[in-house]
């Protein structure tokens, strides 16, 4: 082929299917656009003029990546899908039993008519439900016969639950829950991200589906947001490519921009992630469905911001750690993932001065250089036996408040150290505590997750729940025992932020309640700052998602803002600093 022939043919895959080009003449193409391969090489010109050959995988890539292409037209094109009257007695000659909500019913046609999709309904709406019904339906008409759940620990319990409370008896499916070695009986398996990226655990996948069309479910679907350039994502990517329809389930499928909604939208549907968060392609909305708390009829939370002025000694530390960062500005340049650990422990000396010191807890390791003026150790030695956080004297206060109206509080902060403080201090409280070192499920353990649910769920002494947003903000429905939650400290991540206030505020919430969430805020610090950039990002999720929900809590009234922050939010933050 002549080198000008070869220019042309090569500038026509890297423009339409991303390829790369390794520079000896041969493109790399991504499988999921091997369909725009097969219509570029169906051309007179520049392919038709030589004879192509392909392998039996390209050309089974090719097939694939068409079909998906192919039903996103048609989901694109046909009308919204709604539930039919005779939707609960094909659900019941499928196996399942439990009763539909409107809103469910008509989310679970929308999702069985396009072949699956991406489920974005809020916290609480019952997307395990409708994901077993949406199975159920797939089943009974021959089109999967097996089911591969992608999901957090913390949501394990419920994929397990759920199966005994949806299906009537003799139809309930065998659920594995991140087995070694899968048994070809079972008919749901359960692991989470990280095991799922693992080859020993993809080769077992592979064994068990051997011969069977699966669907696959990412759940929490935000943990991949990543893409292929993230582990999660990477391993998710690979079990999408294989699965015979593919279903992704969050509540917050942009928690920090719409470029998260394109690598969440490629699961569902593979290579059509740009194409389908563009906000230039119509009625893109189609290829997923959304059920607000309004259309749940749920109740609006009330979100109270509770200013609280840090005390002279407190401010001190806080002032010489701020200005620490400030004037270090080759930083925010040469070392990015510095800057990243400094705000985080900015972020917790605005709740606690006792964080700022070093620590290697594995959580999270403090840079011990930014110190300003005096060195931050003396100040640090100094205000040890005389500061008062503020934050967890408030926290102590509503505690005693709740406990002596014997209703139960969850407490939220993002810092083991600020953990450690609250359990000493909440003592007669007899707090229930999970943090990423808690184990799910080991009965040789002092304690696990499930003891420590169960004791904050059922035993009367204990009226406090102390946990971690990243590791209980996802999966576990507290509803019913605690309608009230209190935040500490927040961090950019306005996902965490949205998954942990639905632990409280969800479908059957008991009669009288009203879903209460507390957010405690340091006047002048990077609080403030975080309150403002968690606004903007609701703002940008309400645009795409149309929820009125996101909107109202934009509007939440205050009086006198670590994971994650945009160059933007960087830029605001040194505002802040001077």
């Amino acid at each position: 082929m002549p080198r000008s022939a070869w220019l042309s043919l090569a500038q026509e895959f890297l423009l339409q299917t991303g390829a790369s080009d390794d520079g000896d003449r041969r493109l790399i193409v991504p499988v999921e656009k091997a369909g725009d391969v097969a219509d570029i090489l169906s051309r007179p010109w520049p392919a038709g003029r030589w004879e192509w050959h392909w392998t039996q995988d390209a050309r089974a890539a090719a097939g694939s990546a068409s079909a998906v292409q192919s039903a996103v037209d048609r989901v694109l094109a046909a009308p919204a899908t709604r539930a039919g009257a005779d939707l609960d007695q094909t659900l019941r000659d499928a196996g399942f039993a439990r009763q539909l909500l409107p809103a469910q019913r008509d989310a679970v046609a929308q999702l069985v008519s396009s072949g699956g999709g991406g489920n974005f309904s809020v916290p609480g709406s019952g997307k395990t439900t409708m994901t077993y019904a949406v199975y159920a339906l797939m089943r009974a008409a021959g089109l999967v016969d097996r089911m591969l759940v992608i999901a957090p620990q913390s949501a394990y319990e419920a994929w397990e639950d759920e199966a005994t409370d949806c299906f009537a008896m003799g139809d309930i499916p065998v659920v594995e829950l991140a087995p070694t070695s899968p048994s070809r009986r079972s008919e749901v398996l359960v692991y989470n991200y990280e095991r799922a990226a693992q080859p020993g655990v993809r080769a077992a996948i592979d064994a068990w589906s051997h011969g069977r069309h699966f669907a696959v479910v990412f759940d929490e679907a935000h943990r991949a947001k990543r893409g292929k350039d993230g582990l999660h994502g990477f391993g998710a990517a690979d079990l999408a490519g294989i699965a015979a329809a593919r279903l992704v389930l969050t509540g917050t499928p942009m928690p920090n921009g719409p470029e998260d909604l394109v690598a969440i939208l490629d699961l569902a549907w593979p290579g059509q992630g740009a194409r389908l968060a563009s906000t230039h392609t119509p009625h893109a909305e189609r290829s997923w469905v959304r059920i607000t708390k309004d259309g749940l009829g749920l109740d609006e939370a009330v979100i109270e911001i509770e200013p609280v002025r840090l005390d002279d000694a407190h401010m001190r530390v806080y002032n010489a750690l701020a200005s620490g960062l400030k004037n270090n500005p080759e930083l925010q340049a040469e070392h990015p993932e510095y800057v990243q650990q400094a705000v985080t422990r900015l972020i917790a000396c605005a709740s606690n001065p006792a964080l700022v010191e070093p620590v290697t807890d594995g959580e999270l390791v403090w840079p011990s250089d930014i110190d300003a003026g005096r060195p931050l150790s003396e100040l640090i030695a100094d205000v040890r036996a005389v500061a008062r956080p503020g934050k967890l004297l408030a926290a102590a206060r509503y505690a005693a408040d709740y406990a002596s109206r014997g209703e139960k509080l969850l407490i939220w902060t993002n810092f083991l150290g600020n953990i450690d403080a609250l359990q000493r201090l909440l003592e007669p409280y007899a707090p229930a505590v999970i943090t990423g070192a808690t184990p799910r499920h080991d009965p040789g353990a002092p304690t696990d997750r499930e003891r420590e649910l169960r004791r904050f769920r059922h035993d009367s002494d204990c009226t406090v729940l102390l946990a971690t947003p990243q590791t209980l903000g996802e999966g576990v429905s507290l509803h019913h025992v605690c309608q009230t939650q209190l935040h500490v400290d927040r961090t950019f991540n306005a996902g965490l932020f949205l998954q942990a206030l639905d632990r409280t505020h969800r479908v059957g919430m008991p009669q009288g309640t009203t879903a209460r969430a507390i957010v405690l805020q340091g006047i002048e610090t990077i609080d403030e700052r975080i309150d403002a950039a968690l606004r903007r990002k609701l703002r940008a999720m309400d645009e795409v998602l149309n929820d009125p929900t996101l909107e109202r809590l934009t509007r939440v009234q205050i009086g006198p803002a670590a994971a994650g922050f945009s160059r933007d939010e960087l830029a605001d933050l040194l505002r802040h600093l001077n």
